[in-house]
Parts: structure tokens; sequence; C-alpha cells
């Protein structure tokens, strides 16, 4: 197991290599901008990403576009509670757990299908609402800028999961970050129509978005309390 950790450690950078030069050619090129990829490309994408955020109180303070409309606070002036600093606290929480989650996922698929299949069972962060969501989960990245990531649970002709969503952390601009996401669930939503799903995502996940609600077309799903067990909150991603 050691030895098998080590082998991906080592291939990290030659996946970052090969991906970012592939974010960087794809407008050119003609290749698709939104496409699914590899667990392990995205645990790598995301151990950069986890480099790029620097303390959040310090990020809000002196970035312009974070501060509250009307706020006349100087650039070293950090308020205990502005929104946008608890949103991205839980950003940077997420970029944990999407890093965990798939590279247990890579870890997983270097076996044989039976024992990768067992593995994914047991992902970490992956146990969802009572559920190991392991065994459907695939990550999709959007090739545009700033560079977007989704993992989902894809249950061909139930639903599909969003069970994470992250944006490249450089990008500061709000509305920037909102029209990626919304660009993100578009796509999402295109491909779970293809397979004949519908597409819903966590609340925990909805807090972590730029967008607003009516925005990107969420609404919450109120289930029978009779019938629903769901320990989760979910929100329906449906046009």
């Amino acid at each position: 197991m050691k030895t098998m950790t080590k082998t991906l450690c080592r291939l990290l950078s030659a996946a970052l290599i090969a991906y970012s030069s592939a974010l960087s050619s794809s407008s050119s090129n003609g290749t698709p901008k939104f496409a699914e990829i590899a667990p392990l490309r995205a645990a790598m994408l995301t151990k950069q990403w986890q480099g790029f955020i620097l303390d959040v109180d310090q990020k809000v303070g002196v970035v312009p576009e974070l501060k509250p409309v009307g706020s006349t606070a100087p650039s070293a002036a950090v308020p205990e509670r502005w929104p946008e600093l608890e949103r991205r606290s839980k950003c940077a929480k997420q970029f944990g757990t999407f890093y965990e989650s798939t590279f247990a996922l890579a870890l997983a698929d270097k076996n044989p299908p039976k024992i990768a299949h067992a593995k994914r069972l047991l992902a970490n962060g992956l146990m969802v609402d009572g559920a190991p969501r392991g065994p459907n989960a695939k990550v999709f990245a959007s090739l545009t800028m700033p560079a977007t990531m989704s993992l989902v649970e894809c249950l061909d002709g139930k639903e599909w999961s969003v069970l994470a969503l992250t944006v490249n952390p450089t990008e500061r601009n709000m509305d920037s970050i909102a029209t990626a996401e919304l660009a993100m669930l578009e796509e999402l939503r295109s491909k779970a129509t293809e397979a004949g799903a519908s597409l819903r995502i966590l609340k925990r996940v909805k807090d972590t978005l730029a967008g607003d609600a009516q925005m990107l077309c969420l609404k919450e799903i109120v289930g029978d309390d009779d019938d629903d067990d769901s320990e989760e909150i979910w929100f329906s991603c449906d046009e």
C-alpha cells in the first residue's frame, strides 16, 4: 500500500503538467472544453489549488472585489463575519475533502475491477446521506477560465448527485466565479439529461457557491416526512 501511494505521488507532477497543458491548449485546438477527467488528475490539480489558498482572512481583507458592497473599511481591516469570508472558509474546507476523495478514488482504481469497486466503497468523504457514493463517482472539469471541477455520483436513468464543485481559487471576481459555476451546472445538467437522470446538489456544496439559487436554477427538494429518511438537504438543479 505504501509503495502504491509513493508511486501515485510520483505521478502527480506529470499528471498536473499534462492537465495544465490541456487547459492552455483547449481553446486553440478545438478540443472539448468540458470533459470527464481521471481522479488522479483531479487530485493533482486540487493539490496545486490548495497551494494557492492564502489565509482566508488575509485574502478577503486585501481584495477589493471580496468586500461587502458599500464597505469603506481599509484593506487591512477584516470584519469578523463578512458573508464572503464565510463562503471562502467553506470553500477551503471543500478543497481538502475534494483532494482526499479524488486521491482515494485514484488509489482504488489502481487495482483490478473487483478490488477497485470494494475500495471505492470505502473512499474518504464519499459516504453521503447514508450511502457510499464512491463506486459511481466521476470527476468532470470545465477547461474554460477560471477552471472548474465537480465530483458527481452518476446513477444513469435515476439521478446525478453533485458532491463537490470547486473553482480555481486564484479567480477573485465574484461574477466570473458565479458564471463558471453556472457553466459547470449547465453542462452537468445536459449530461444527466442525456443519461435519463435528474441533477441534484448537496446543500453544503450549494453553500460554497458564489452564484445565488435563482441564477443557478437551484430549488430545495422537499420530501415526504413519512417516507423520506434522508439525512442531508438536497437542491434540484433542473431547469
